[in-house]
């Protein structure tokens, strides 16, 4: 029995067993986050409710409206003082983990981005749950990973376990789920990987199915497209879906300015922000929260007309003005609300013009994939929320369009998506992170080789320039009696100093000194910076046990780091690509 675990396959069931157990406590905490959102929502109003939200505003008194808000801003921004970075931490964070830090996530963040966002979703921040509750399933899969020791592909692997789980609980999405944890969080499509992902969605929706049932997010009739000319027209949707999400993000980034030139402190301006947001839900309380009651009327296409242009500049407007400010959320709870209005307002312009078009809960739907796919940058993930949000199948090929042309035109500056807009600020490009991070999961130890000549420090420049001829060594190590390393020197660096102070000069006075060395765990990214800093070909490896008398173990050349470089990457992309 122990070898048919010790066997690939025997390994693999023991990951999928893995990737299950995360799937069910991943679904569990996502619900706990989802009841800790309504109890914040309880305590600031006396009633909770996510599909009642507008109700339950509209019938308190204007002081409890406004007070809310701003006092859960309060509590938000006390909260943002003990997180690391004093900021809320979202799907942006899982990403970077994944780029940087080898799938590894502190707990903490997990646990501080929950408590920020349930505060923020209960006292009505117009964001999403889908961003905290990722990063949550993310923690917990970094954290089980690294208890494990897992290595760098299975600690990916279950990452985007956490992550798919997560975000099945949240809409009750489980093929969008897989494919957006496939598609945004792992970076590549593989079966190794797809599979142990499909289990924790499984077993997610499982939990969710016991405790919530099985219903779509946002029940509507089935809609269908009057005639396939309209796909002009959805694709013009996608552009003006794509340059919406643009408008949001600069907006943001100029309402941040505009705090930070204001002088008032980080930690009070949610507060304020709250106040904000709380006076206009005294005339629009469709907007707060994720605004569920406005989204379902726009799919199903009884939104007043008149009322529509409000909601969605109100919308736009308080998502800049709580993101600016630190309140916590996802951002596809604002894709969802501006999406339909956006196309219920596009439905309404063209309607003017006589031409023959679909209802507008067709557009409705339609604008939903156009900013969805926008903001995330995930259009093949859009697609099918959309389809598992409604269970609408009749407005495939229009979703389906927009959704390419959205993310196509979002990709033509510099952000993708909201997430890269949040890494790139930071300095961060996915692009090449993700195989720097892989390189740095290999050490050097297994490029540590004996090809060298080893010498005492008392040889002449010219006792050893002859032994290394002799011996056709390029590298030489000084190593006193005792085996204690005590410099290097390379054939180039020995000529240079016998030409500089003579042939009779002790070698170890131009050579390298012993501080110039890594240790046998060093990563092959460091390695080849620290040759590059001393524009050398080859690096010192010693035992560091004893600091004062590092014991030699070997050298690494540049020739095998670049090596074992292209061979890492080269492995990496035959299994993203499913050559392996």
């Amino acid at each position: 029995m122990r070898k048919q675990l010790d066997s690939p396959l025997g390994q693999r069931l023991v990951f999928y067993l893995l990737a299950a157990l995360i799937g069910v406590v991943v679904g569990l905490s996502t619900l706990a986050f989802l009841k800790l959102v309504l109890m914040f929502q309880w305590l600031g109003y006396g009633e909770a409710s996510e599909i009642r939200y507008t109700q339950i505003l509209a019938a308190r008194p204007a002081w409890q409206v406004i007070l809310v808000p701003a006092a859960g801003g309060l509590l938000l921004g006390i909260v943002m003082r003990f997180l690391p970075g004093r900021r809320y931490h979202g799907i942006a964070d899982v990403m970077e983990a994944c780029a940087l830090n080898s799938a590894r996530m502190p707990v903490r963040s997990g646990v501080g981005a929950g408590l920020a966002a349930a505060v923020s979703l209960g006292v009505g921040a117009p964001l999403g749950r889908e961003g905290p509750a990722v990063h949550i399933g993310a923690s917990i899969s970094a954290w089980l990973a690294e208890k494990l020791g897992l290595p760098h592909k299975q600690s990916l692997a279950l990452l985007g376990c956490g992550a798919a789980a997560a975000v099945a609980v949240s809409f009750s999405t489980p093929i969008a789920a897989v494919i957006f944890a496939l598609e945004v969080i792992v970076g590549y499509f593989t079966l190794r990987v797809f599979a142990p992902i499909v289990i924790a969605a499984m077993l997610a929706m499982l939990v969710r199915e016991y405790f919530l049932g099985s219903q779509p997010a946002f029940p509507v009739l089935p809609n269908a497209i009057e005639s396939n000319w309209e796909l002009l027209l959805f694709a013009l949707l996608g552009v003006l879906g794509a340059l919406l999400a643009k408008a949001m993000l600069a907006t943001i980034g100029q309402f941040e300015q505009l705090w930070k030139r204001s002088g008032i402190p980080r930690w009070s301006q949610p507060a304020m922000a709250g106040a904000i947001m709380g006076v206009i839900a005294l005339f629009l309380p469709q907007v707060m929260g994720l605004g569920y009651e406005g989204s379902l009327l726009a799919l199903r296409g009884a939104l007043e007309s008149d009322l529509i242009l409000s909601l969605l500049a109100a919308k736009f407007l308080i998502v800049c003005l709580a993101i600016s400010t630190g309140f916590a959320g996802g951002i596809f709870g604002p894709a969802v609300f501006m999406g339909t209005m956006l196309g219920s307002l596009f439905w309404v312009v063209l309607s003017m013009t006589g031409l023959p078009l679909s209802q507008q809960s067709v557009y409705a739907t339609i604008g939903l994939a156009a900013m969805g796919s926008a903001l995330l940058g995930a259009p093949i993930s859009t697609v099918l929320i959309v389809f598992e949000l409604t269970r609408d199948y009749g407005v495939t090929l229009g979703v389906m369009t927009t959704a390419a042309i959205a993310s196509t035109v979002m990709q033509t500056g510099k952000h993708g998506s909201f997430f890269r807009w949040q890494l790139i600020r930071r300095n961060i490009n996915l692009s090449g992170d993700r195989d720097i991070s892989l390189l740095m999961t290999h050490r050097v130890e297994d490029l540590i080789h004996k090809n060298f000549l080893s010498i005492t420090p008392e040889v002449t420049t010219g006792q050893l320039s002859s032994k290394m001829g002799q011996e056709r060594q390029l590298i030489a190590i000084f190593v006193d009696a005792d085996g204690v390393f005590k410099g290097s020197t390379s054939l180039s660096l020995l000529i240079t100093h016998g030409i500089e102070k003579g042939m009779d000069s002790l070698a170890i006075e131009g050579a390298l000194d012993a501080d110039y060395t890594i240790n046998s765990l060093t990563n092959i990214v460091t390695a080849v910076q620290s040759m590059a800093e001393q524009n050398q070909d080859y690096l010192p490896v010693v035992n560091r046990d004893n600091p004062k008398a590092p014991m030699l173990l070997g050298v690494v050349t540049k020739n095998d780091l670049l090596t074992e470089h292209y061979d890492v990457i080269k492995r990496a992309r035959e299994e993203e690509f499913g050559i392996t």
